[in-house]
């Protein structure tokens, strides 16, 4: 089922601002950086670009970590890697880095999820987090059935946003995202959601490569 893909536990997402016509160098320098990130110890990382929001035109790396131990030896390994610092000597500056405990809620994904896209969606909750995951395991049909491809809910532990929800929802393509909004814009659990959550960031992610 799709549950077994779901395994990690924690969540790590990286942006860097990078001057634009560094951008195309710091991405394929963050293929590279992926393929040792899964090498030192990571389940998975990605490298993506921001399309929207604030940070768009920014460098995003995503990583997935069974334990956070795994994630002090991809650092450690990061320290010593010759690509990390030519990434770092694009002008690259880490402008947010949220580390994440997944608490998953059930999602029925395919058996190869084709993650294209995220959209992810950071907010404070007013209702406790067992309510919100309720909420959330209520909706994910509905993200299911409009094509997402995975559907996964953390909540952060460092930094500014500590104690915020983070939802990251994975799509093939935009059409599946346009169907999800039109979906969301009548769906009764989703309005709960978003009158449970103060969101303060919404951004759609396009993923350039992923090393598994």
């Amino acid at each position: 089922s799709g549950r077994k893909q779901m395994a990690e536990n924690f969540y790590v997402n990286t942006v860097g601002a990078v001057p634009a016509n560094k951008l195309s160098e710091a991405v394929s320098l963050g293929v590279t950086l992926a393929e040792e990130s899964k090498a030192a110890g990571s389940a998975r990382a990605s490298v993506g670009t921001i399309m929207t929001g604030n940070n768009a035109g920014s460098v995003v790396f995503q990583q997935f970590f069974n334990t956070l131990n795994d994630f002090a030896d991809v650092m450690d390994a990061f320290a010593k890697s010759s690509t990390y610092s030519s990434i770092m000597g694009t002008g690259l500056t880490v402008t947010m880095r949220n580390i994440a405990k997944f608490c998953d809620v059930p999602f029925d994904a395919p058996a190869n999820p084709q993650r294209k896209y995220v959209i992810l969606t950071r907010g404070k909750s007013h209702i406790s987090q067992p309510e919100l995951m309720d909420l959330m395991a209520e909706a994910s049909p509905m993200f299911s059935e409009t094509g997402a491809q995975t559907f996964r809910f953390a909540r952060i532990m460092t930094g500014n946003n500590a104690g915020d929800f983070l939802l990251g929802v994975t799509y093939p393509s935009m059409s599946e995202i346009e169907a999800t909004y039109d979906a969301i814009a009548s769906n009764p659990v989703a309005a709960k959601i978003y009158s449970a959550l103060d969101v303060n960031l919404r951004t759609i992610i396009k993923v350039q490569s992923t090393a598994v």
